[in-house]
This record gives C-alpha cells, sequence and structure tokens, in this order.
C-alpha cells in the first residue's frame, strides 16, 4: 500500500503535465487562427489611392452571400452569422444616397427554399433591416454565380461591401476583381473579423473555407480545359 501511495502523486503530476500541454497548444492554436483571420478580413481590398466611388446617387451596397440551409430547408447558424455581419458592416447614409441597399444572394441549393429568402427574412424580423432596402437573388449556387448574378445591383452601387465568413468574404473579393476591376475599386471593409467572436468555431470555418476555396480552384481549371477543348 505504502508504494502504491508513493506512485500516485507521480502519476497525478504527469497527468497535470500532460493536460498542460493540451491546454498549452489548444491555446496557441487559437490565437494563430484569430491572427490569420485578421490578416484575411484585410487582404485584398484597394488601397487607399486606387479606391473609386460608383454614382453619386447610386445606393451603398451590401451584398450577402448565402450558405447552404439545413436538409430541412431551415436557416442555421452560419446564415444568421454573415447575416448579422452584413448590417453591422453597412454605413451611415450619406445625405445624396437612400441609404444601404442589401442584396441577399443565394438559391435553393438544399431544400426548398433559397438560401436568400431565408437570410433576408432573418435580417427584416430581427435585424430590423427595412424590407424596401432588400434585394433578393434566387438563383446562385456558387461564390461566382453570386457575383455575376447580382451585378444588376453592384453596377449601380456607390461602394460596395461584401458579407460572408472571413476568407469566403476574401475569396469572393478576388473574384470580383477577376469579374470587373472597376466594380472592385469601389469595395470597402467588412467588419467579417472581430476578436474571439467564434471562439474554436472559427478553426472549424477556416479549414472549411479552405477545402471549399481548392474545390473552387479544381472546379474553375476544369472548366478551363473544357473551353479549351
Amino acid at each position: 500500500m505504502v508504494a502504491r501511495r508513493g506512485r500516485m502523486p507521480g502519476r497525478r503530476r504527469a497527468a497535470a503535465s500532460a493536460l498542460a500541454v493540451v491546454a498549452g497548444l489548444g491555446c496557441a492554436l487559437l490565437v494563430w487562427g484569430e491572427v490569420q483571420a485578421a490578416n484575411v478580413a484585410r487582404a485584398d481590398y484597394p488601397d487607399t489611392d486606387m479606391r473609386l466611388e460608383g454614382p453619386p446617387d447610386g445606393r451603398d451596397v451590401v451584398l450577402v452571400l448565402g450558405f447552404r440551409s439545413r436538409t430541412d430547408g431551415r436557416r442555421n447558424a452560419v446564415q444568421v452569422w454573415r447575416t448579422r455581419i452584413a448590417v453591422r458592416s453597412a454605413p451611415r447614409s450619406h445625405a445624396s444616397s437612400a441609404g444601404t441597399l442589401f442584396v441577399f444572394s443565394g438559391g435553393a441549393v438544399r431544400g426548398s427554399v433559397p438560401e436568400a429568402d431565408l437570410m433576408a427574412r432573418y435580417a427584416v424580423a430581427h435585424l430590423g433591416v427595412a424590407a424596401a432596402d432588400v434585394a433578393i437573388e434566387r438563383h446562385a449556387t456558387s461564390t461566382r454565380e453570386n457575383l455575376t448574378l447580382s451585378l444588376p445591383w453592384l453596377s449601380g452601387a456607390r461602394t460596395i461591401r461584401i458579407a460572408s465568413n472571413t476568407a469566403h468574404a476574401r475569396r469572393a473579393r478576388r473574384y470580383l476583381r477577376e469579374l470587373d476591376p472597376e466594380l472592385w475599386r469601389r469595395l470597402r471593409r467588412t467588419r467579417d473579423f472581430m476578436p474571439l467572436e467564434l471562439g474554436p468555431l472559427r478553426l472549424a470555418l477556416t479549414f472549411y473555407d479552405f477545402v471549399a476555396g481548392r474545390k473552387a480552384a479544381r472546379d474553375d481549371a476544369d472548366a478551363s480545359r473544357d473551353a479549351v477543348r
């Protein structure tokens, strides 16, 4: 019994040390994710001296990118978060404009209700957005389509903001620059990053966006090869 008692404190110390190492690694990974997200949130915007504004009587447009719904067609936490990003990113109204126009883009990728409708309903019912300040694009099934099918609203915008989770929004900004460099110069910062807003979920979304971005790049490469053929 004495020998066993002598060994137990050593085991507890080893277990405590292992737990401390795991906790330290977890904290380091969380900090890394926050730093990465902060850097990504600032990337691929036009420099100050490159910025343009659209028509003086145009509206400030926030393009909200859709996210696939639950299997039962209901909105999910990511859709709610993207909508909240859009609303908190809206600029103050200018005397020469009619205020911010929120363009929700996303088709019925999963379920029968378009993603755009689900997110727009949440914005109006829960975040105080006026129905008159909402436009809905119901056919996009990809990030590129979010942009191309929203061009009727973007082309007349005074300024443009793209609302989504951080890495996805950056990919959309790159697509806009490829699609129309002049419209890209109307981009303004979106508040898609707030420190420690998501906790460990930030890492999961970062991984998801990485995988989605790689898939989109492969699809683009396949489409280019098919076009050459």
